[in-house]
């Protein structure tokens, strides 16, 4: 009997050594699965922030683009300006001249 208890004993011992044996092995293989799917959602995220990155760059650039022709724009107004304000002195000195040669007596 003492032999039976023993040889009892040490098949559940057995028994128990591989039940931790595969709980181990079940809690390894769902954290290297929690680890998986961790991967693949930063994966994802890291593609949606350089989806996000794209776009915001093609902004930029619309943004530059309209900067420079807003630049230009405003390089052809002060030109325009400039131009004008140069006619207006010559216009004012022509003024000036004809006022004075109407104030002289005529020989």
């Amino acid at each position: 009997m003492r032999l039976q208890a023993l040889s009892k004993t040490y098949s559940l011992e057995l028994a128990y050594q591989e039940a931790i044996r595969k709980s181990d092995f079940i809690i390894q293989d769902e954290g290297a699965r929690r680890l998986r799917l961790q991967i693949h959602l930063l994966e994802n995220e890291n593609d949606e922030l350089h989806e996000q990155l794209a776009i915001e760059d093609d902004r930029i650039d619309e943004l530059e683009q309209d900067c420079a022709e807003l630049q230009r724009q405003v390089e052809q107004a002060e030109s325009t300006s400039h131009r004008y304000e140069t006619e207006l002195r010559v216009k004012a000195r022509e003024l000036t001249n004809l006022k004075v040669q109407l104030q002289m007596p005529s020989v």
